[in-house]
C-alpha cells in the first residue's frame, strides 16, 4: 500500500514540474515576442525608415514569422502538459509495464 502511495505521490511531483514548465515556457513567449515588437517598432523611429525584408509582402511569406511557429509548439506543448494529446489512454503506460513485467 506504500508503494502505491510513493508512486502517486512521484506521479503528481512529475505532474507539478510539468505545469510549471510549461507556464515559464508561455512566459518566455510573451516576454520575447514583446521584446521583438519592441525592436522591430522602434528601430525604424531610430534608424530611419529602411528597406527591410517585409514578412507579408505581395509575392507571399518571405518568411514564417518566429511568433508564428513558436505559437504553434506551444499549443502543442500545452496539449501534452494537461493531457490532450494522449492518445493510449491515461492508464496505458501502466498496463505496458504490466505486460512486460509478467513476461
Amino acid at each position: 500500500m506504500e508503494n502505491l502511495s510513493e508512486k502517486k505521490l512521484l506521479r503528481a511531483k512529475l505532474r507539478v514540474e510539468e505545469i510549471k514548465k510549461f507556464y515559464k515556457h508561455v512566459v518566455t513567449y510573451i516576454l520575447v515576442n514583446l521584446f521583438l515588437a519592441f525592436v522591430w517598432n522602434f528601430s525604424f523611429k531610430i534608424f530611419g525608415d529602411f528597406k527591410v525584408s517585409n514578412q507579408f509582402d505581395g509575392d507571399g511569406f518571405t518568411h514564417i514569422p518566429i511568433w508564428l511557429v513558436w505559437g504553434i509548439f506551444l499549443v502543442f506543448h500545452g496539449l501534452k502538459t494537461f493531457g490532450y494529446l494522449n492518445f493510449f489512454g491515461k492508464d496505458w503506460e501502466e498496463r505496458k509495464i504490466k505486460e512486460f513485467m509478467e513476461e
